[in-house]
């Protein structure tokens, strides 16, 4: 957020120096200089002139040929629009909302008429579910999450998960990273009480304080390490290696698609193809594999074979005849309900 703030600082007429910039925004000069040269780094025109003994420095576009439309592309776009979709009152109380509302509106304003047309015709070209799901993202908790997340914030949080008998639990947390995922978007955060990471459905939440303290992210916190962990949301179980062979039908779908870092591919005779990777167990690798249904044998791990052997004696029996049962489970077939779903 303070590289927002300094974009829209340097686009000032007449431009600013270092120590104006390392005051405005409670850092050191060399912190600003560091930032400079990030955004020069990612293409950002800037321009440096002597002001008596102090330099000082603005965006020239005007000078070079480059544009600021060179500096985005269909995904940057889509996230400040997301910005921009955001509703309620959080837009005039929220800085994140006036620094990205500010930015959009420099954005356009530089690419002139044709370009915003295009930028439009970009939009309409995504059905993005991701996009969606920050939309319908409650921005009365959203907002505050995105500074409590850039702050290091300590938040109080009411949550209900999705009980049979469903209850309030307040308690403390640290909020890590926010994500989108089949349509909802999720906090990853920290128990402060417990010590332990949490991931959060953001609809859930029925009420939000950032309070004054703040806290640090554990040591062994490693987003790109979760990523890798999780097969989808869920990332506490057990690190296992699946071992996944596909028929010449679903093959060509497994190959082109990246469904796990870890994987690797196989190819077998006939057109089939062996998936293996690894990553914490649980229910979603379970149902994942379950939805390719004939196109897929599990070669590991045995467990994973057990769980779908039960699961099809009870779908047999289920659906033996009309007049069967509709009530219970099915005998060894473990339904696992977190919270983060």
């Amino acid at each position: 957020m303070r590289l927002l703030g300094v974009i829209r600082d340097l686009d000032r007429l007449g431009g600013v120096d270092l120590y104006e910039l390392a005051e405005r925004y409670g850092t050191t000069v060399r912190t600003i200089r560091r930032d400079l040269e990030a955004l020069q780094g990612v293409g950002l025109p800037l321009v440096e002139e002597q002001d008596g003994k102090r330099k000082r420095w603005r965006v020239g576009f005007k000078d070079h040929l480059q544009k600021l439309s060179g500096l985005i592309d269909a995904s940057h776009y889509l996230a400040l629009r997301i910005a921009m979709g955001q509703g309620g009152p959080v837009r005039a109380a929220s800085s994140s909302f006036a620094a990205l509302e500010d930015l959009a509106q420099k954005i356009e304003g530089v690419l002139g008429a044709a370009g915003r047309a295009q930028l439009a015709a970009i939009d309409a070209c995504f059905y993005s579910y991701e996009k969606f799901a920050y939309r319908e993202a409650p921005p009365d908790v959203f907002w505050p999450l995105v500074r409590a997340v850039a702050e290091r914030r300590v938040c109080r949080i009411t949550y209900r998960a999705p009980r049979r008998r469903p209850h309030d639990r307040v308690f403390d947390v640290l909020p890590l990273r926010l994500f989108a995922h089949d349509g909802a978007v999720y906090l990853m955060c920290n128990v402060v009480k417990r010590g332990e990471r949490a991931t959060l459905n953001l609809q859930r939440l029925q009420a939000l304080r950032v309070l004054d303290a703040r806290g640090r992210p554990p040591k062994d916190f490693d987003p790109s390490h979760v990523e890798r962990a999780a097969f989808g949301v869920y990332s506490g179980g057990a690190p296992t290696t699946y071992v996944l062979r596909f028929g010449a039908g679903a093959a060509p779908y497994i190959r082109e698609r990246v469904w796990h870092p870890s994987q690797r591919l196989r190819d077998l005779r006939g057109g089939g193809v062996e998936l293996s990777f690894t990553c914490g167990a649980s229910y979603e690798v379970s149902a994942w594999v379950a939805s390719w249904r004939e196109g897929v044998e599990v070669i590991e791990p045995d467990a994973l074979r057990d769980e779908l052997r039960a699961l099809g004696e009870w779908l047999g029996a289920r659906y033996r005849s009309r007049r069967a049962s509709r009530r219970g489970g099915a005998p060894g077939v473990r339904h696992r309900v977190t919270g983060s779903r």
